[in-house]
């Protein structure tokens, strides 16, 4: 292929790296794997406590989320699992308030939750 104004051989240089899929990891994630696991299985328990902003963040979507609607007259009511800091949807009848289905099921969260905290509890006596 010939493209008016560049060069052949910068040309094919740029369609190889086009062509390639490997995706480099930023210089911060770059530790020890023990720790990146431990990361992983806790549920980000760690980083949303150095990090409260981001649980105001959340709270903020979910409370917009929750008068949109509002607005449009729809049974959707969207809160956050406590323990686990993820967000859940309630569909409900509007006439009787009568929950229809949670999604994730609230139930499915609480043993998320027991579990996050079993891993927590091996990881740190192994540590």
């Amino acid at each position: 292929m010939k493209v008016d104004g560049i060069e052949p051989a910068v040309l094919q240089k740029v369609q190889e790296q086009t062509r390639r899929t490997r995706v480099e990891q930023p210089a911060g994630e770059r530790a020890d794997p023990a720790v990146k696991r431990r990361r992983q299985t806790v549920g980000q328990q760690q980083y949303r406590l150095e990090d409260q902003s981001y649980l105001e963040k959340l709270q903020r979507e979910v409370d917009r989320l929750n008068k949109t609607a509002d607005l449009y007259n729809i049974g959707l009511r969207f809160s956050i699992h406590k323990e686990t800091e993820r967000m859940m949807v309630q569909v409900y009848d509007r006439e009787d308030n009568e929950v229809i289905r949670e999604i994730p099921p609230e139930r499915v969260l609480n043993l998320v939750a027991q579990i996050q905290q079993m891993i927590g509890l091996l990881l740190d006596e192994e540590c």
